[in-house]
């Protein structure tokens, strides 16, 4: 389409828009009690969601105006910041001035489930059939998920559930200078990182190499992978144990210990930010850090300025003693929309409509990709993003944070990723894909967690810290742990959570 041909129908657009706003008013001049689902006239919906976007969007926007015109809705979207959006989505809540479209990070949130209790939100269970997308088998995961006591009083916000967990990314041409395979096992793991330290892979004549650039949250995975489970819990004979007192979690602190004694990690990983992590990485003299599989592609592109064969690649899995293969996943879903009682049942079912055509394919690509032609061409399958897109803020947070796009692409993709490596990672996601590593505290809510687990879990975390780095010993890390198995808190806690889990999987 050339630009004269363009601007005619954008003419033609606006003139078009005109008439019908010209003719909405009207309408509503003879009329103030036309109801928002009568279809001459556009739904107006209030939406308050998360974007992680630099520069937040508004109604001018080329996408956003796209989205009104193929569901025939006004939107009032309110943009929330990630460094402030817990707070003020807490203030909401106990506030009680809900918008008609609410986003909640997380269903575990205190304040939510009482007012869920309350009958505040409007039940969903009965109105999902009525939608195809919505129902569709790409969402049941999701719509699984997030249901709390049986019903669903949300609207999931897609996430794939793997490739976005932080997990190794090592210097694959690092390992192919030294001859060395991607490790599978803990002990191969700590041989790589022990061979980038002492075999000067980067060529250079000196020992500068830092193997693994960490912080004590980044090696997080190493408890999961001794204990062959997810999160903070272990399901034993269909009772959760909190993994802090299990033996296998000593393993993975002195094998922790074991890694820094030998300089594997930053000398002041203890005290060291996720941000600085990402910085040693980006220094290029790292072997490896925690990210998700894409950040593999965009930490790695920095470094690439530099060293053009730099190629960081996520590794598939880690075996413990047992034979256990551990690798991360999550949640299928990461935030919710509810939708408050305010709201009339009509208003509630064009809702639903809006968010069925985002979750169709069409409606899910335009939040991503925008329009073709314009904001993307495809080559050999894959969308290709043109200048323009980048002009009208498209895929960088804003509509494709209100609707993620229904993909492993949301954690294995980026901008500029080639595609060998894109075509790498989907081996490797598919891969992990076959390993159901459990994760059975996961969207669980105990108010008895809440009030005592972080205080236990502060502890134990401070008392690893100090043996890691030789400042207290592990035989007092051990007289705190016979502490806390014969702790009442904890097995208070520990009951809790074991009927919170009981009562998901029975409904």
């Amino acid at each position: 389409m050339n630009r004269q041909s363009t601007q005619l129908k954008k003419s033609l657009l606006t003139k078009s828009i005109v008439v019908i706003v010209g003719s909405s008013m009207l309408i509503t001049a003879c009329s103030s009690t036309k109801e928002a689902s009568d279809s001459s006239a556009p739904t107006k919906i209030q939406i308050q969601t998360l974007n992680y976007a630099p520069e937040f969007i508004d109604n001018t926007n080329v996408i956003w105006k796209e989205f009104e015109k193929r569901t025939n809705t006004k939107l009032d979207i309110t943009w929330l910041s990630p460094s402030t959006s817990e707070e003020k989505i807490n203030v909401m809540l106990a506030s009680g001035d809900l918008p008609e479209v609410t986003f909640v990070e997380s269903l575990v949130n205190p304040q939510l489930q009482k007012m869920v209790d309350q009958g505040v939100f409007w039940d969903l269970t009965p109105y999902i059939k009525d939608y195809p997308n919505l129902s569709a088998p790409n969402l049941e995961l999701a719509w699984s998920d997030s249901k709390i006591k049986g019903k669903n009083y949300s609207i999931p916000r897609f996430y794939p559930s793997y490739g976005g967990g932080a997990f190794p990314i090592l210097r694959k041409d690092w390992m192919d200078k030294l001859g060395l395979a991607a490790p599978t096992t803990m002990d191969q793991f700590y041989d790589v990182l022990k061979a980038f330290k002492e075999k000067d892979p980067n060529g250079n004549g000196q020992a500068d190499e830092i193997p693994y650039s960490a912080n004590y949250d980044t090696l997080g995975f190493v408890y999961g992978v001794f204990n062959g489970t997810q999160g903070q819990w272990k399901l034993k004979e269909d009772k959760l144990v909190p993994a802090i007192t299990e033996d296998e979690s000593r393993d993975a602190l002195l094998w922790i210990k074991k890694a820094y004694e030998a300089g594997l990690f930053p000398k002041d990983f203890a005290i060291m930010k996720y941000s600085q992590t990402v910085d040693v990485i980006r220094g290029g003299k790292s072997g490896g850090t925690s990210q998700s599989m894409n950040h593999a592609w965009v930490t790695g592109s920095v470094i690439r300025e530099v060293v053009p064969t730099a190629d960081y690649v996520p590794i598939t899995y880690l075996e413990n003693a047992s034979g256990v293969k551990y690798t991360p996943s999550g949640s299928s879903y990461y935030g919710v929309y509810l939708i408050p009682k305010k709201v009339s049942e009509n208003k509630l079912k064009e809702i639903l409509k809006f968010f069925d055509y985002a979750y169709g394919k069409e409606g899910n690509e335009l939040a991503t990709y925008g329009i073709e032609g314009v904001h993307y061409t495809v080559e050999n399958g894959r969308k290709i993003a043109t200048p323009q897109s980048a002009i009208d803020q498209v895929g960088d947070g804003n509509m494709n944070n209100l609707i993620h796009l229904i993909s492993d692409d949301m954690s294995i993709g980026a901008v500029g990723m080639p595609d060998d490596v894109y075509n790498r990672n989907v081996e490797i996601v598919n891969e992990r894909k076959k390993i159901k590593t459990p994760n059975p505290s996961l969207e669980l809510y105990s108010e008895v967690y809440n009030k005592y687990y972080p205080e236990i879990s502060k502890k134990v975390s401070d008392m690893r810290t100090k043996v890691i780095i030789g400042k207290d010993t592990i035989e007092n890390y051990d007289k705190l742990i016979d502490q806390l198995r014969n702790d009442p808190t904890l097995k208070e806690v520990a009951e809790d959570m074991t009927a919170a889990y009981q009562e998901k999987v029975n409904h």
